[in-house]
C-alpha cells in the first residue's frame, strides 16, 4: 500500500470523526466531544508525521476540501453554542441582580437577597 493510499485512509477516518463531531455538537454531548477531540488529535499527529515528499499532494486535494469544509462547519456551530451559553449567563446574571422576590406576605417587592435560588420558605 502506498504512502499516498495511506493518508487517505486516514484523512477519510479524520472526515468520519468531523461528521460525528458535528453531531455530537448537534446534540450537546460533551462528553463524546471530548472522546472525539482526542481522537482527532492523534489522529492529526500520526498525518503530520509523514513526509510530504513521499506521497502524491494532488491525489489529496479533495479530501483536504472536504476536511475544511467539515472543521469550519464545526467551529461555527461551537461558536455558535458558546454565543448562546454565554447569552444564558449574561440573562442569568442581569436577573440575579436585580434582586425582585416576593415577601413572606405575597406582595411582589424588591429586597437585599438574591432571588435566582431561594430555598427558604
Amino acid at each position: 500500500m502506498s504512502k499516498t493510499t495511506i493518508v487517505l485512509t486516514k484523512m477519510s477516518d479524520l472526515k468520519t470523526l468531523l461528521l460525528e463531531e458535528r453531531a455530537v455538537l448537534i446534540h450537546n454531548d460533551g462528553e463524546r466531544l471530548l472522546e472525539l477531540v482526542s481522537e482527532k488529535e492523534a489522529l492529526m499527529l500520526e498525518l503530520a508525521s509523514f513526509d510530504e515528499n513521499e506521497i502524491n499532494i494532488d491525489e489529496l486535494v479533495e479530501a483536504a476540501k472536504e476536511i475544511k469544509e467539515l472543521q469550519e462547519t464545526n467551529i461555527m456551530l461551537t461558536e455558535q453554542s458558546l454565543s448562546f451559553t454565554e447569552q444564558l449567563i449574561s440573562n442569568i446574571q442581569k436577573n440575579v441582580t436585580k434582586k425582585n422576590t416576593y415577601s413572606k406576605k405575597g406582595t411582589f417587592e424588591k429586597s437585599g437577597q438574591t432571588a435566582f435560588l431561594d430555598q427558604s420558605l
